[in-house]
């Protein structure tokens, strides 16, 4: 089945879903009269990464919209809940989307929510967190392209934002009013002072973004595991269904191994970005996309995350040889803080 038999089907069958799901649920009647700043799309899935964007975003709004009640409205229940959702906003009302990687055929099933999400508060000012954007050149991406290019650019009071320099430019091309910000997860702060490092942590991918073989991963962790301890976590756990206070534990789970790690080896987006905010020395791998290299730029300046361009393992083991000399995270973060503000200027 080509890709836009599957994107059809995905497309009718939500809409079926949507129009079947009921119009009033008890548990949102107490919002009806308080200002609201919803948050659609958050991962309660087992993406540490997607996990991160909605915990970082969240934070981001109750810090600029504090007289708003923030509505966290899990990816899970997006589509059973946005026609009660409707029923209790107001056009003062403000409709936010997790940022990300997903504006594209690769992950249609949320591209089509996201655009469903954006067609349902039509007189409301809606926000779209930095995101990734890539439509292939299949059947299923040129027709999910123009869905959205017709859909974001009907609606009349719209930001949408691009994390990177490609994702920026494509999305210019479809809707003339864009900005370029940061991945909202480099806003945080998650250092601590008196960690101790020892070891490498491996934090590598396992699906279609990765372009890792598994010999070149076998040979990796052999070269590295003869000078240091070596600890593998990903930052998908394969989980399901995650309360707030069981993302916030698993954020909190993987930032701790971080900053105990001498050094993190990732291919990972968030792997970078959570070596980043921990002030962790890491060495960034290319996947089989620009997101990665893209992202880099932002914080290519801290001094101690370092973008290898091709997979060189003389050239890897060479650099976890060297003393990081410089950890500037002050700097490239409250030069990243102020241009994430500019998501809601």
């Amino acid at each position: 089945m080509s890709n836009l038999f599957k994107i059809l089907y995905i497309e009718n069958r939500y809409r079926i879903k949507y129009w079947h799901s009921v119009s009033h649920l008890s548990e949102y009647d107490k919002l009806r009269e308080k200002k609201k700043c919803f948050v659609f799309l958050a991962a309660d899935y087992g993406n540490l990464g997607d996990v991160a964007i909605t915990h970082a975003q969240e934070k981001f709004l109750k810090e600029n919209y504090p007289e708003f009640e923030i509505i966290d409205v899990p990816i899970s229940k997006t589509l059973s809940h946005l026609k009660a959702l409707r029923q209790i906003s107001s056009p003062n009302d403000i409709i936010t989307v997790v940022g990300g990687g997903n504006m594209s055929d690769l992950y249609y099933d949320i591209e089509i929510l996201r655009q469903m999400v954006v067609k349902a508060f039509p007189k409301n000012k809606v926000i779209l967190f930095p995101q990734t954007m890539f439509f292939s050149s299949s059947l299923g991406g040129k027709y999910l392209y123009r869905k959205a290019k017709r859909t974001y650019l009907r609606h009349n009071n719209l930001t949408i934002t691009a994390r990177e320099r490609w994702s920026y430019h494509a999305m210019k091309s479809m809707i003339s009013i864009c900005k370029l910000v940061p991945d909202i997860v480099m806003s945080l702060d998650k250092r601590e002072p008196t960690t101790e490092r020892k070891g490498i942590t491996l934090c590598l991918r396992d699906d279609v973004e990765s372009d890792l073989s598994k010999d070149f991963k076998d040979v990796l962790g052999t070269e590295v595991s003869k000078k240091f301890s070596v600890a593998f976590y990903d930052t998908h756990i394969g989980r399901c269904g995650l309360s707030l206070d069981n993302r916030l534990n698993e954020l909190n789970k993987i930032w701790a191994q971080f900053r105990s790690s001498e050094w993190v080896i990732t291919d990972r987006l968030h792997g970078m970005i959570f070596a980043f905010i921990t002030a962790t020395p890491c060495i960034v791998l290319p996947n089989n996309n620009y997101k990665i290299e893209g992202c880099y730029s932002w914080i290519k300046d801290c001094g101690y995350i370092y973008f290898i361009d091709e997979l060189n393992i003389s050239k890897l083991t060479t650099l976890l040889s060297r003393k990081v000399r410089t950890i500037d995270f002050e700097t490239v973060h409250n030069i990243l803080k102020n241009q994430v503000d500019d998501i809601i200027k």
